[in-house]
């Protein structure tokens, strides 16, 4: 008799704590789709926070974006049944980026002694106009003072027409065999290579900056070369 009772007191409160998690209505994501990187980069929504409940104040306790992510305050703190309060999400981007990305956004509620916790994804595809292997990042992992370190990049373009590559700027410690005006024909792929000469032990910081041009879209990417210079050549 007491194991019944046992049973169904963990049967009401698992009941109780279901219907308090659903008692705030909040999107399961924001899915901006598919898009270049636009001129601004970032993405904005708005997201609603309602109180589905039959009764009681939702209290919203705390808004906390992910990384790469910032809000404002939701409009409203308290909320009676049936009320909608609205925060508005800013996903940051920028040049290093492409494909898929997903972030989150955790909202606490309290509901009477309930505390409610939902996490919003929050979903968006690059589509960039050219595609950089295996990564946007280079690491020097095994650099050496006096010793040239190399890496090799893939650079590939994805479409029917032809790219061109303008407004190179490449600076820190790091060289790249990458011409202002470099053209990509169609479905093209070329190999870069992305060199360092370390002088001195440390870390190794540089990056590579241009605008690809190609499809009546201009398209800024950003390469960033890091490491740790440990050893001397030869030693």
């Amino acid at each position: 008799m007491f194991r019944t009772a046992l049973v169904i007191l963990a049967f009401v409160v698992g009941v109780l704590a279901a219907t308090a998690q659903s008692a705030m209505k909040v999107p399961d994501a924001q899915d901006w789709g598919t898009m270049r990187l636009p001129k601004q980069q970032f993405v904005e929504a708005e997201l609603p926070i309602e109180n589905v409940a039959k009764s009681g104040i939702l209290k919203i306790l705390e808004v906390k974006p992910g990384c790469g992510c910032t809000k404002t305050d939701p409009d409203k703190w308290e909320l009676k049944p049936g009320e909608v309060a609205k925060v508005k999400i800013k996903l940051n981007l920028t040049p290093s980026q492409s494909g898929p990305i997903v972030k989150t956004v955790t909202i606490k509620g309290l509901l009477g002694s309930d505390t409610i916790v939902k996490v919003v994804m929050l979903k968006v595809n690059l589509e960039r106009v050219l595609l950089i292997g295996p990564s946007t990042f280079v690491s020097f992992n095994d650099a050496a003072v006096g010793a040239e370190s190399t890496v090799p990049m893939t650079m590939e373009n994805p479409s029917n027409t032809s790219i061109k590559i303008s407004k190179v700027i490449i600076d820190g410690m790091i060289k790249a065999d990458l011409p202002d005006g470099t053209v990509l024909g169609p479905r093209e792929k070329r190999e870069l290579i992305v060199r360092c000469t370390p002088d001195k032990p440390g870390q190794i910081s540089g990056s590579i900056r241009f605008t690809v041009s190609g499809n009546g879209d201009d398209d800024e990417f950003i390469v960033q070369a890091y490491g740790n210079v440990l050893k001397v050549a030869g030693k």
